[in-house]
């Protein structure tokens, strides 16, 4: 297995009617993310991929079976994803989807901005003021600032 770099890409799950299975294909290809078109980055930044994934979209519709346990999958993920790129030994190219840790850390920092937010409404309080005044420092309960830390574990 030949490893490539992390890519942007267009994936979908396997399809063996879509994308073809013979006797040189790798067994279980049909649970990984195949790598159906690579972009680079100016073609991200000029929009490209748009048609491109509307175009996939439209050969998945009418080429899939409907009755196919992936299809609705197949239908759902076609989109523009960061992906770690493998080479299968029948030399499919699949992705690993890497997206998701975009997700987590845009969800944790639109938390903390929310918490933010909350604080500093607390803090323009006339009583937090006040004491912010005559003590130089805010209540107890006003005093922590939310951070950004990202909890894996």
């Amino acid at each position: 297995m030949s490893e490539c770099t992390f890519k942007l890409a267009i994936c979908t799950l396997f399809d063996p009617v879509l994308y073809g299975r013979d006797e040189n294909s790798t067994p279980g290809i049909e649970n990984h993310f195949y790598v159906v078109y690579t972009f680079k980055p100016e073609k991200f930044y000029n929009n490209d991929y748009i048609s491109m994934v509307n175009y996939i979209r439209r050969m998945v519709q009418r080429r899939a079976t409907p009755t196919s346990s992936n299809y609705n999958v197949l239908l759902k993920h076609i989109q523009l994803d960061i992906i770690k790129c493998d080479e299968l030994t029948g030399q499919e190219q699949v992705g690993y989807i890497k997206t998701f840790w975009l997700k987590i850390v845009q969800r944790r920092w639109k938390n903390v901005y929310k918490e933010r937010q909350h604080l500093l409404r607390l803090r323009s309080n006339p009583l937090a003021l006040k004491e912010r005044q005559l003590t130089g420092q805010w209540p107890k309960h006003l005093r922590s600032w939310p951070q950004f830390r990202l909890n894996l574990r």
